[in-house]
């Protein structure tokens, strides 16, 4: 939660509120290994069930700020009329925009939140001449900022093109302040060391795979692993699990996005739904979807879901989701 800039004061309490339920926070392998790696304990964290935040903002006076997403859920609409700033890397999506004409925006396309996350940071310091004294006064938040954008990048590759110059300034800009002695190397272990956490799911059921790393689009279930889609649905329990989700989500149709990460990338792609001729006709879609084009190709037929392998390497669900609102926006 946060407080608008102008009404800040000395005695302002700023508390980051990770967007998950405590129970779920093992789901988030590389989370978990990241914090770890610092020291920070989960038992100082604060989860979204950890209270009661729709009192809590109704008998308090705070503000909230929005990282990482700025299309609220269902669940989450109550959370609007107390948003005063947003820091996404999401296109811009105002469909059911109610927030405040005086909320703070920082929408911007690039590879990794975490830039945008630094830039807010030196943007509010800037002024001051003081935009290096947090990175220097809090150099597990700098490498924090560092490590992710290098994940979310892929530690800038081109072949998977999510880097922008902006995640390669900020990156720059954060290593300036590190300062490893082997730049190359810090980089490529660091990546090595973060993929293989996130890539580790093999305490995990099937229903926690899900939820591991979920969105909801409408009535679609859009859940994104760190294995391939092929993995998952071998697993004996993953149909069960996937329409018992579907069910509690009060969702119809699924669509599953997966990576290989260790050895060379690979995408794939599922659409599930126990009306089968809705899942052909959003599988169609995608195919025919050209902004931009997956590179969707069926390697085979399976009567419980239909299967693709995917050759647009750079396509990650935030490239799905404006495909899946456009079939939703159509009568099917």
């Amino acid at each position: 939660m946060n407080v608008n800039r102008d009404e800040q004061t000395k005695y302002d309490i700023f508390i980051p509120i990770l967007n998950v339920n405590r129970e779920d926070f093992a789901l988030k392998t590389e989370v978990t290994y990241l914090l770890k790696t610092h020291g920070i304990d989960k038992n100082v964290l604060v989860f979204r069930d950890d209270y009661d935040l729709k009192g809590l903002l109704a008998n308090t006076n705070s503000k909230v700020t929005l990282v990482d997403h700025h299309v609220l859920s269902t669940k989450d609409q109550f959370l609007a009329p107390f948003v005063t700033e947003i820091i996404d890397h999401r296109p811009l999506d105002k469909t059911g925009w109610t927030y405040n004409d005086s909320a703070h925006s920082t929408i911007e396309v690039v590879g990794c939140c975490c830039t945008l996350v630094a830039q807010r940071i030196k943007d509010l310091s800037s002024p001051i001449a003081k935009d290096l004294d947090f990175f220097n006064a809090y150099p597990v938040c700098s490498d924090m900022l560092h490590s992710t954008i290098i994940l979310d990048t892929i530690n800038l590759s081109k072949t998977f093109n999510k880097a922008t110059p902006h995640d390669v300034k900020i990156l720059l800009f954060l290593e300036s302040l590190i300062k490893p002695a082997d730049y190359e190397n810090y980089r490529k272990g660091k990546l090595e060391r973060l993929t293989n956490a996130r890539s580790d799911v093999s305490e995990l059921t099937a229903a926690q795979l899900l939820r591991k790393d979920l969105k909801i689009v409408g009535e679609v279930l859009v859940p994104t692993f760190p294995i391939l889609v092929q993995e998952f649905l071998e697993r004996p329990d993953a149909l069960e699990a996937l329409q018992t989700t579907l069910t509690q989500r009060s969702c119809n149709l699924a669509v599953l996005l997966g990576m290989h990460l260790k050895g060379p990338m690979r995408r794939d792609v599922a659409v599930y739904s126990a009306d089968t001729t809705r899942a052909t006709r959003l599988s169609r879609f995608l195919q025919d979807w050209t902004g931009p084009a997956f590179g969707l190709s069926s390697p085979g037929s399976d009567s419980r879901y239909i299967y693709f392998t995917q050759s647009n390497l750079s396509a990650t669900r935030k490239q799905y989701v404006p495909a899946i609102q456009a079939f939703l926006n159509i009568k099917n």
